[in-house]
C-alpha cells in the first residue's frame, strides 16, 4: 500500500498510520511517500517495510556500509547527519516533555566524525569468520564504526579457525584488546595478533600481553579490563566529561553512583576535597583503583556495592546509571537527602524523563545538554544538572 511518513518514533522509525493504526516502518523519514507492505500487525500497532519509494526526502542519503540494510548498528545512517542531530534533540524534548511534564530547549553537542569512532565491537562467528550481532550472521572484514586498529585485527582474526568460537569481543584505541569465548589455537592466535595487540584472553583467561589496556582522555590515563565498562566514542569524551565538570562545580564532598571504572571521579578530582565512588562490578572497582594509581589521585576512594545501599552524602551527587536508570531505593534515598546539586548522566531518554519526574518534587532542572556519542544510530548521551528548590 502507498502511505505517506508523518513524523519519527522515538527510536527514529518512521511513523504513518494504516487501518487507524500507528504504523513503524524503518528506512523512512517525515514527508516520504513509501509502498509499504506489513510484517507485523499487533493489538495497537503495526510494523511494515519499505517495497519501494514513491517520494523521497532531501535529508536521505546513502548509507556507506554495504551491510547497512541487516546490521542495525548504523540504523540511521541514511539520515543527512547534521539533520539527524536535530531530530535527536526534537525527540529528547518530546520524550521529556511526555513523561516529566519538563519544558527544556538542551543544546547538543556532536562531532563531525561520524565513522570509526567506537572502541569496541563485539562479533559472533558464521562459517568460522567474525559476522555481525543478530539474526542476520554476515561475515564482514570491516565495520565503519570501529576505529581502524580494530579493523586490521577483524581481518587478522578472519584468517585463524574460529569454527569454534562464540564470541569475539575487540576494545581499545592505540592499545587493543582481544577477547574470545569459546575453543581456539591459541599458539596460532598469539602469533597472529602479538604484534599488533596489548592483551589476548580466552574465556576469562589472559593468555598474552597486560591485564588491562588503556585509553588517554585529556590529561588522564584510563585502565581498562576486559569487564569494565568504558565510553566507545573515544574523541566525544572529553567533551561529556568537561559538561559534567562545568555542571558539578567544586565542593568538600562528591558522591559517584554507578562510578565505572571511575573515569568521572578521576576527571573530577581537583574540584573537590573527597571523592566517594560507589559501583558493583568487581572488575569495574579493580579497574577504578588501577586509574586512581596511573593517574596520582589521592582524593578519592572506591567502593564495591549497589548504589541502593549507600547513603546519599555530600555536596554533590553525580549518577550515571545504566539504562534502566535509578532504581526506586535510589532514588528515595536521593528525594530524601540533603544534596544540593545533582548531575545525572544518561543514556537512555526515556528513563532518564521517568526519574526526572521524581525528582523534580525536590529538585528544579536548571539545564540539560545532549551528547551525539553515537552517530549514526538513534541513541544519545544526556547530562541534566538538577538543583536543590
Amino acid at each position: 500500500m502507498i502511505v505517506k511518513i508523518d513524523n519519527l518514533s522515538h527510536d527514529m522509525r518512521g511513523i504513518t498510520r494504516i487501518d487507524n493504526k500507528v504504523t513503524f516502518i524503518d528506512n523512512t523519514l517525515p514527508g516520504e511517500i513509501v509502498n509499504t507492505k506489513l510484517t507485523k500487525q499487533k493489538k495497537d500497532i503495526n510494523e511494515g517495510k519499505v517495497l519501494s519509494f514513491v517520494e523521497q526526502s532531501l535529508d536521505r542519503v546513502k548509507p556507506i556500509c554495504p551491510y547497512y540494510n541487516v546490521c542495525g548498528g548504523c540504523n540511521i545512517s541514511h539520515i543527512d547527519y547534521l539533520k539527524s542531530v536535530i531530530y535527536k534533540k526534537e525527540i529528547v524534548k518530546d520524550i521529556i516533555k511526555k513523561y516529566s511534564d519538563l519544558d527544556i530547549n538542551p543544546d547538543i553537542i556532536y562531532d563531525n566524525n561520524i565513522y570509526n569512532y567506537r572502541n569496541k565491537i563485539t562479533l559472533k562467528i558464521n562459517n568460522g569468520k567474525l559476522s555481525l550481532v543478530g539474526e542476520n550472521k554476515v561475515n564482514i572484514d570491516y565495520c565503519y564504526l570501529v576505529n581502524d586498529n580494530i579493523n586490521k585485527i577483524i581481518q587478522l582474526l578472519n584468517g585463524t579457525h574460529l569454527e569454534l568460537v562464540d564470541e569475539v569481543i575487540i576494545k581499545g584505541t592505540n592499545e587493543i584488546m582481544v577477547i574470545i569465548n569459546g575453543t581456539v589455537d591459541e599458539k596460532e592466535v598469539i602469533n597472529i595478533l602479538r604484534d599488533d595487540v596489548t592483551s589476548i584472553i580466552v574465556n576469562d583467561n589472559k593468555i598474552y600481553g597486560k591485564d588491562y589496556i588503556t585509553i588517554k582522555v585529556k590529561d588522564y590515563i584510563y585502565a581498562i579490563y576486559p569487564n569494565s565498562f568504558f565510553q566507545v566514542n573515544t574523541g566525544m569524551i572529553s567533551k561529556l566529561y568537561d559538561k559534567v565538570l562545568e555542571y558539578a562545580g567544586d565542593g568538600k564532598l562528591l558522591l559517584d553512583l554507578y562510578c565505572g571504572a571511575g573515569t568521572i571521579g578521576i576527571y573530577l578530582s581537583q574540584n573537590f576535597s573527597r571523592i566517594i565512588g560507589i559501583e558493583v562490578n568487581k572488575d569495574a572497582v579493580v579497574s577504578a583503583n588501577i586509574n586512581k594509581k596511573i593517574n596520582g589521585i589521592n582524593n578519592i576512594e572506591f567502593i564495591c556495592n549497589k548504589s541502593s545501599d549507600i547513603e546519599i552524602i555530600g555536596d554533590v551527587l553525580i549518577v550515571d546509571p545504566p539504562r534502566n536508570g535509578l532504581d526506586k531505593i535510589t532514588i528515595n534515598k536521593i528525594i530524601n537527602s540533603s544534596i544540593n546539586k545533582i548531575v545525572y548522566v544518561s543514556c537512555n531518554p526515556i528513563t532518564l524523563a521517568r526519574d526526572l519526574k521524581v525528582l523534580k518534587e525536590k529538585y528544579d532542572l536548571d539545564e540539560i545538554t545532549l551528547f551525539d556519542m553515537f552517530p549514526n544510530t538513534n541513541h544519545v548521551e544526556c547530562v541534566c544538572l538538577l538543583k536543590l528548590k
